[in-house]
């Protein structure tokens, strides 16, 4: 069953199909009607897009009937067909760039009901799907990001006046030569798909698709003298005992006599097993424990590290944990990082500081 797809509409459907803000059916819509542009058997294509022969065959006659707006969801027989004029779209930037209460709309922020009213009580206009008015949020320059990451019970003072001890404390111990670490664990997944066709001679070809998730922990700790960080897997989960290993590590491999580890308030890093370790005559004799904040991740500069390796190796699919877990290690171990409490790159809502 091939469709017709001009070269304007196949550049738009591969844009579709590869925009991960996409909704996940546009997503599949785009790649069954280009698969069907190319004669692909519409069987075959159904496997692909993990969907019934009769779904597909569904999209391709909307795709024949209304072209483009049947890929959108909710869209089909152009019901929702861009309504505002130029002017009109301009008009609303201008309203969404101020907060729904200067419109007289009862919203903390701006969402498809408080858009949806405004739109109809200023130009008259209605659309059927809420797609609609999300694609004129994102017209307006608002956006589809990850909120952001920070605890509701953050408090702003605390950490401030939190943060100023802990930078008074950190700069006298380097002054006297103490070796002085940030540390925190990261958790990795790698997560592959992997599709297998079988081609049995005289029989439809059939795709079976497997799933595969696995994870790495990894106790870190950035030497704010070197830059460099000191990375040991963890083995199983993220725990006290394996806290005490990675700390009972990073203390054999460190020449000065006197290392203070900062730390974040995980509730295994202030375990009695953990602390009392911390006293003289007891393993961890050598090191000294200073705690960040509560709720304030965006402090701790291995934070800043283990974001700047994810956003490295994120856009490249590895095809075994090992490798996507080696590319990690690498980064961080083949390179200095020159972040310290008082150089940090900006905080962002898109990062993922909670591991």
């Amino acid at each position: 069953m091939q469709v017709e797809v001009t070269l304007e509409e196949t550049a738009v459907l591969i844009r579709w199909k590869k925009r991960s803000d996409n909704h996940v059916l546009v997503r599949m819509k785009a790649e069954a009607i280009l698969y069907a542009s190319r004669g692909v058997d519409v069987g075959i294509i159904a496997e692909m897009v993990e969907r019934t022969e009769r779904t597909v065959q569904e999209w391709l006659a909307e795709w024949r009937a209304t072209r483009m707006c049947s890929v959108l969801t909710d869209h089909a027989g152009n019901q929702n067909a861009a309504k505002l004029t130029r002017t009109q779209k301009e008009e609303l930037k201008a309203i969404l760039a101020q907060p729904p209460s200067r419109s007289g709309v009862h919203a903390e922020f701006w969402d498809v009901p408080a858009i949806r009213e405004v739109v109809k009580i200023m130009f008259d206009v209605e659309y059927q799907a809420d797609s609609s008015y999300q694609l004129l949020l994102r017209l307006c320059g608002l956006s589809f990001k990850l909120p952001d990451p920070f605890d509701k019970h953050r408090n702003e003072k605390a950490i401030t006046r939190r943060m100023a001890e802990v930078k008074t404390q950190v700069k006298s111990l380097l002054d006297q030569g103490w070796e002085v670490y940030t540390a925190d664990e990261v958790r990795l997944e790698h997560e592959a798909e992997t599709r297998r066709m079988w081609l049995p001679k005289g029989q439809r070809t059939k795709l079976s698709v497997d799933r595969q998730k696995t994870s790495q922990s990894f106790f870190g700790a950035l030497s704010l003298t070197s830059k460099k960080v000191k990375l040991y897997p963890i083995e199983g989960n993220q725990n006290t005992e394996q806290t005490i290993l990675s700390l009972d590590r990073l203390q054999r491999e460190t020449e000065t006599g006197k290392i203070a580890v900062v730390l974040d308030n995980a509730r295994f890093h202030h375990a009695k097993a953990l602390t009392d370790l911390y006293e003289p005559g007891q393993l961890l004799e050598r090191i000294t424990p200073i705690h960040l904040p509560p709720y304030a991740p965006d402090h701790n500069p291995v934070e800043h590290v283990w974001n700047a390796a994810k956003n490295n190796i994120a856009n490249i699919q590895r095809e075994t944990p090992e490798e996507t877990f080696g590319a990690f290690a690498s980064y961080i171990t083949g390179r200095a990082f020159d972040y310290d409490f008082e150089h940090l790159p900006l905080r962002e809502t898109r990062n993922d500081f909670v591991s």
